[in-house]
């Protein structure tokens, strides 16, 4: 599997053709249940089709509305830690589903999180964080990235590292990450012995940003891993920035 095409092919989905079959379904349901986590965190991942999800989804009118045939219902703790890691792995499964050229969108708003909730009897401290659209989608309907900030805005380079490859592709591959509302929270700093990962959200998507880093630490380590730079994702000793929040770092071997 080519990490880096999957990163490049991803694009959000918003209208789907509106059946899957069960081989579908299953492969979808088998990449939820062994999925890659972070940490420890508690995270499940729920298979819910449209006609349960729909009837909790809020409308401004056409805006923000994304009717798909399957969602994924992310189920974990509200900490950040949590979140974060829930970031990471669904990122997985996202471009996992891609791989099978299926479509997705993350979506984080517009939907009644607590009756959603409800309907799937969680136990106490859990609770539906996002939802996962998917199908099959409809061609050529697939929504465009959205503008990106350029690579001296997120990052920071010591020397003449940011002329030579990989540290580039490395780049490129957090800089097309997902984020609420393109909010493009991430920042990165290439060290001798690491690449670090930090954020400097905007308020109106700092409850998003989370998730946006456990994203975009999903695409830094699959970037690292399909460019055989030998290393693991982990904390380590990191440089200080003013306005910039460490998150996790890629420490090379």
């Amino acid at each position: 599997m080519n990490w880096l095409q999957l990163i490049e092919r991803r694009v959000s989905v918003r209208q789907y053709q509106e059946n899957i079959d069960e081989s579908t379904l299953a492969a979808v349901r088998k990449i939820c249940e062994h999925v890659r986590n972070y940490n420890d965190s508690p995270l499940k991942f729920y298979l819910l089709p449209g006609t349960e999800v729909h009837q909790h989804q809020k409308s401004l009118g056409p805006f923000g509305r994304v009717w798909a045939p399957w969602y994924i219902a992310a189920v974990a703790p509200a900490d950040a830690v949590s979140l974060f890691n829930l970031g990471y792995s669904g990122q997985r499964v996202v471009l996992e589903l891609t791989a099978l050229g299926i479509g997705t969108c993350w979506l984080g708003s517009l939907v009644d999180w607590s009756a959603l909730g409800d309907s799937l009897s969680l136990g106490k401290g859990e609770a539906v964080r996002t939802l996962i659209a998917w199908g099959r989608k409809l061609e050529p309907l697939a929504e465009k990235p959205g503008r990106r900030l350029p690579p001296e805005t997120i990052a920071v380079f010591p020397g003449d590292k940011d002329v030579k490859y990989p540290w580039r592709t490395v780049l490129e591959a957090v800089r097309w990450a997902p984020s609420a509302i393109n909010g493009q929270p991430w920042r990165l700093w290439f060290g001798a012995d690491a690449v670090h990962l930090y954020s400097r959200p905007r308020r109106i998507t700092r409850r998003y940003c989370p998730i946006d880093m456990g994203i975009a630490l999903c695409h830094l380590e699959l970037a690292c891993q399909q460019l055989n730079i030998p290393g693991r994702l982990g904390e380590g000793e990191h440089p200080r920035r003013k306005g910039w929040e460490y998150w996790a770092s890629y420490l090379f071997d």
